[in-house]
């Protein structure tokens, strides 16, 4: 691996400012997964990747209705319940809250997930 140095004051306000960016969506996922915060998703997430989120909510329920969404649809406590399960967070109430390490997989996951989707019609005519 190599090292790269930061060697201007303009490049690393640049990192800084992504960097921060990419925390404040954390936070604001970490903040919102007890569904006290009334926002909407598209304040975290484009709004063409609803649907996206839809069906993969839909895949990451479970049968019982304590591994269900419980969130609005659409808010951000519902996002970042998606979120959290594709961090790896069972969703059961006996376990600890998602925290931002959960987060940042699942967003990690979801930034994945999401470039696959965009693919979706490159192949049909």
């Amino acid at each position: 691996m190599q090292l790269v140095l930061v060697e201007t004051a303009e490049a690393l306000f640049k990192l800084a400012a992504v960097a921060m960016i990419a925390a404040t969506k954390i936070m604001q996922l970490v903040l919102a997964r007890d569904g006290t915060v009334d926002r909407p998703a598209t304040d975290v997430v484009a709004p063409d990747q609803l649907p996206m989120l839809e069906a993969l909510q839909t895949r990451l329920e479970g049968k019982t209705a304590k591994q269900k969404n419980p969130h609005p649809k659409f808010s951000v406590a519902w996002l970042s319940w998606i979120i959290a399960r594709l961090g790896g967070w069972t969703g059961y109430v006996s376990e600890r809250p998602p925290g931002p390490i959960t987060m940042r997989r699942g967003w990690h996951r979801f930034e994945h997930m999401v470039e696959g989707w965009r693919l979706r019609n490159v192949c049909t005519p």
